[in-house]
């Protein structure tokens, strides 16, 4: 479904308009968006140019969902848009409303980047729980980033770790930085006692 240009104008017109919420539900459907809906990035890029920074929040990460998804004709049709989005979304990370959106944001930068990994997969943070896979005898495991009792043991397990703990410790959002440190910890499976980094085996996700 096309979306209808009376809609686009009117949240054009207005960063709090519902006509968001509809371009949201005709765009993603549980974390997948279609990839037709690259065509509203050049419209998001422009939008977003004419909007105050905190009015940016939302539709950046929407454009970051669209990016991910979109095609690779797409991606080099758009990707001086895609530029655009991706340092607003960089621009709107210091003033973030939340520690919630601090998150979606980037998961905004990495869908700009085109990790089809963390460009999804970041805001297990924002839920405060992760499902993971042992590696040797396959047990699922549901673990509490939140907790300190969740036996995970802290750590930064990559160069993106690092980095995304980096931008929250600048940005002052301790609770981000400590959710990074376990969600890219390491864990000891109950069952077989196989100890491995929670983030290379995320369950559900195939990493070869």
């Amino acid at each position: 479904m096309t979306i209808p240009s009376e809609v686009l104008a009117s949240a054009g017109a207005d960063p709090t308009s519902p006509a968001w919420d509809f371009i949201w539900q005709e765009s993603c459907h549980q974390g997948t968006c279609d990839p037709t809906r690259a065509v509203l990035l050049p419209w998001l890029a422009q939008t977003c140019a004419a909007f105050a920074r905190e009015d940016r929040e939302k539709k950046v990460v929407l454009a970051g969902f669209i990016a991910l998804d979109a095609d690779d004709a797409s991606l080099a049709a758009y990707a001086d848009e895609i530029t655009t989005l991706r340092a607003f979304a960089v621009d709107c990370l210091p003033n973030a409303s939340s520690d919630s959106m601090f998150v979606y944001l980037q998961q905004a930068v990495l869908g700009f980047d085109g990790d089809e990994i963390w460009g999804k997969e970041l805001d297990h943070l924002n839920d405060g729980e992760v499902d993971v896979q042992c590696p040797e005898c396959d047990e699922e495991l549901l673990l509490d980033l939140e907790s300190e009792d969740s036996g995970i043991e802290s750590g930064l397990s990559s160069e993106l770790a690092r980095r995304l703990h980096a931008e929250a410790v600048q940005a002052g959002r301790e609770s981000v930085a400590v959710g990074l440190t376990r969600l890219f910890g390491r864990f000891s499976c109950p069952s077989c006692s196989t100890r491995f980094n929670l983030a290379d085996h995320l369950a559900g996700i195939s990493y070869q």
